[in-house]
């Protein structure tokens, strides 16, 4: 096995491990077994630490729904017209769902729900679901809206824990790619309406 196959073994290990039994569980040690590594300082070599590996789980699937989200995001501008709230909501939820219900075997979704709510796992999180393109998305949906600034924003943020709590939930029980299609269709109108929702009275 490759150093890099190794590090890829690694990585789903834990993503599969911190699913299946929750980020408190979760040890270095486990995550080598589990990956099949006979290296005892393995993980570390690779990582650095348990939060390092971690981080590497989450790297590993947010960079390609970060680049599927700049082209998304690209072609809007190409576009030369003014964005749809449909547009950016899809390009807010459509790069999540490839990464999750519609990649096969995923886990990254209940991996994310399990690490999203632990106090040591927060910065991380946030740093990850801060990338540029998912700063970007956020911020224009909050400036479409005709919500009051401070509730636009609100509304924008929810909408990332929305689709995270969604998709794991959906996450290994998606028998089909129409099954799958129809959850996000319903995700995005589901988004649209909280985004059309009134603001709360003071």
């Amino acid at each position: 096995m490759t150093k890099t196959d190794a590090r890829t073994a690694m990585i789903d290990a834990a993503e599969r491990l911190v699913a299946e039994r929750g980020l408190a569980a979760l040890t270095l040690r486990d995550v080598q077994i589990e990956a099949g590594q006979a290296n005892k300082s393995a993980a570390q070599y690779h990582f650095g630490s348990r939060e390092g590996l971690l981080s590497a789980v989450i790297e590993s699937r947010m960079k390609p729904a970060a680049e599927r989200r700049h082209d998304l995001l690209n072609a809007i501008d190409v576009a030369q017209q003014p964005p749809t709230m449909r547009q950016l909501v899809e390009a807010s939820v459509l790069p999540l769902a490839e990464q999750t219900i519609e990649r096969e075997h995923s886990l990254y979704a209940r991996f994310l729900v399990q690490s999203i709510f632990d106090p040591g796992m927060s910065t991380v999180i946030r740093d990850h679901l801060q990338a540029a393109t998912f700063r970007d998305v956020q911020q224009r949906i909050a400036s479409a809206s005709e919500l009051p600034a401070d509730i636009a924003d609100l509304r924008a943020g929810t909408l990332s824990v929305l689709a995270i709590v969604t998709f794991a939930t959906w996450e290994g029980r998606v028998h089909s790619p129409a099954q799958a299609k129809l959850i996000v269709a319903d995700l995005i109108e589901s988004c649209l309406g909280a985004l059309n929702a009134p603001a709360p009275q003071p």
